[in-house]
């Protein structure tokens, strides 16, 4: 997550993610699902800017990155921009939490895909917990809103702090940040379709012996990417490529590519591949793109 004052505006970069590995180990009383999950960031990332609003309310606005904004409140298709939107909800729930009277303006330029597994409204929701924070002037400490952030949702304590990696327990609010021995350069493509994460996990089915992400964080620490990509694992992978051709197809079109390791990312339907240096994951993406899966994007951990 990156910050730049303007003005008296607050203008924050939101990464995406991506699940290098994930594990889900049941279903918990309180209607979640316990899992075990590695994620890194990645360059890919929304823009949001925030600028403080006297009146005290909290108004959203949305467009696409590289389209001429709309009337201001205009939406994004799909994307709702009213008091549902997550990015709304992490707004509300600062000002009760702390009692402030202060509202905001906040314009989003989207990039990261929805329904692709990428963390985009969960980062984007992070990030304004992180900003509104600063914005208002409230000093709260990262312990204060890790416990609103869980309060909103599975990925958000992950985006909080954005590390470059970390194994993720619990529901994913339960955050150890791992050394990444050497950065990742990786090819993500989203397919022309998504996918809703409770679909994809109804279709999910528990399994007897539950993988542990011991052997790919050790890989990982120690940079080896030629074992590190045999490690990658998804438990709901499966199950999205049972959902959609368009997962299956990419996967098969990414696996024939000369990557360490390709996967599909939380509950899909983007998949993405490891490749062995930067040059290669520009090879790759160019092929990949030329097949018109869906869009693609070269990228490295971090931002």
């Amino acid at each position: 997550m990156r910050f730049r004052q303007h003005g008296p505006s607050l203008v924050v970069q939101a990464p995406a993610k991506l699940n290098l590995f994930l594990e889900v180990l049941g279903k918990r009383p309180d209607g979640y699902h316990e899992l075990e999950t590695v994620m890194v960031s990645i360059g890919l990332h929304d823009t949001l800017r925030f600028e403080p609003d006297a009146s005290g309310g909290i108004s959203l606005s949305c467009q696409p990155a590289g389209e001429p904004a709309a009337g201001r409140g205009e939406p994004t298709p799909s994307l709702s921009t009213g008091s549902d939107n997550l990015i709304c909800r992490a707004a509300a729930a600062l000002k009760e939490s702390t009692g402030c009277s202060q509202g905001a303006r906040i314009a989003l330029t989207k990039r990261i895909p929805m329904e692709a597994g990428l963390g985009g409204g969960s980062s984007d929701a992070a990030a304004t917990l992180v900003a509104l924070n600063r914005l208002w002037s409230l000093d709260l400490p990262s312990t204060e809103l890790h416990q609103i952030a869980a309060g909103l949702g599975s990925d958000l304590n992950f985006f909080i702090d954005s590390p470059a990696l970390a194994v993720c327990r619990g529901r994913g609010e339960q955050i150890e940040p791992v050394p990444l021995g050497r950065p990742l350069h990786l090819v993500v493509v989203r397919p022309r379709e998504g996918l809703s994460t409770a679909a994809v996990f109804r279709e999910w089915q528990s399994q007897a012996s539950p993988r542990s992400s011991a052997q790919l964080l050790e890989m990982l620490k120690r940079g080896d990417l030629g074992q590190a990509g045999t490690a990658l694992h998804n438990a709901l992978q499966t199950p999205a490529e049972e959902l959609s051709e368009q997962v299956r197809n990419t996967l098969r079109a990414i696996g024939s590519m000369e990557s360490v390791g390709a996967a599909m990312s939380g509950s899909g339907t983007a998949c993405f591949a490891i490749c062995r240096n930067g040059a290669s994951a520009h090879r790759i993406g160019a092929r990949l793109r030329a097949q018109g899966l869906g869009r693609v994007f070269v990228v490295s951990t971090g931002l």
